[in-house]
C-alpha cells in the first residue's frame, strides 16, 4: 500500500506526462506539490495543488486553510470542491463546486425504475458518501435536500462529519 506522499508524487508525474493535452501551462513548479499555472483558454494565473483524489482537500482541511488555491489536480474527482478541478482519470477540468458523474445514481437522465430504487436504497458507496459530505459542507442545494429527506440518525451523522472536517486537525499542517 502507497503512503499519501507516494500517491500524490505519483499523480503529480502523471499529471507532469500528461501536460500537453490540457489547456494549462506550467510557470513555476513549488514546493509542496504545488505549481503556479497559466489557463490559456480564460488567459488566468492559477495556484493549482496536487491530490491524491479531491476529497483529500477536506481530509487535509485544505478548506480552512488560506492559500489561494484556484486549481485541484487529482487522480480521482470523488467530492464537491470549491475549486476547479482536473481529473486525471478522465482528463476532465471540471468547474468549482461541480461533483462527478460516475455513479449511476448521479447520471442526469434517470430511467423511471432507477429513481424508485434510490428512494428505497439505505446505503452509499464510499465515493457516494465523499460526495455528499463535500455538497453538505460547501452548502450546495443538492446536498441540503438529500439532507432534509434523511431519517433524523443519518442526518444527524452526516452533520457529525459535516462539523468533523470543518475542525481543524491538532498538529503541524502536512498538505499546504
Amino acid at each position: 500500500m502507497l503512503s499519501e506522499r507516494q500517491r500524490r508524487i505519483a499523480v503529480m508525474r502523471q499529471f507532469e506526462l500528461q501536460m500537453p493535452k490540457y489547456p494549462l501551462k506550467i510557470l513555476e513548479r513549488l514546493t509542496n506539490f504545488r505549481y503556479r499555472m497559466f489557463e490559456e483558454e480564460r488567459g488566468v494565473e492559477m495556484l493549482a495543488t496536487v491530490l491524491a483524489s479531491s476529497f483529500d482537500f477536506y481530509e487535509h482541511r485544505l478548506n480552512l486553510a488560506k492559500h489561494g488555491f484556484s486549481l485541484i489536480v487529482c487522480q480521482k474527482h470523488n467530492a464537491a470542491v470549491p475549486l476547479f478541478t482536473l481529473e486525471l482519470d478522465t482528463g476532465m477540468l471540471y468547474e468549482p463546486s461541480a461533483t462527478p458523474d460516475k455513479a449511476p445514481d448521479r447520471r442526469p437522465n434517470k430511467a423511471p425504475d432507477e429513481a424508485t430504487k434510490e428512494a428505497k436504497r439505505k446505503r452509499r458507496t464510499a465515493d457516494e458518501m465523499k460526495i455528499l459530505i463535500s455538497q453538505i459542507i460547501i452548502g450546495a442545494q443538492s446536498g441540503m435536500n438529500e439532507l432534509e429527506h434523511m431519517p433524523d440518525r443519518t442526518r444527524q451523522y452526516y452533520l457529525v462529519l459535516r462539523e468533523l472536517y470543518l475542525q481543524p486537525k491538532v498538529g503541524r499542517p502536512w498538505a499546504s
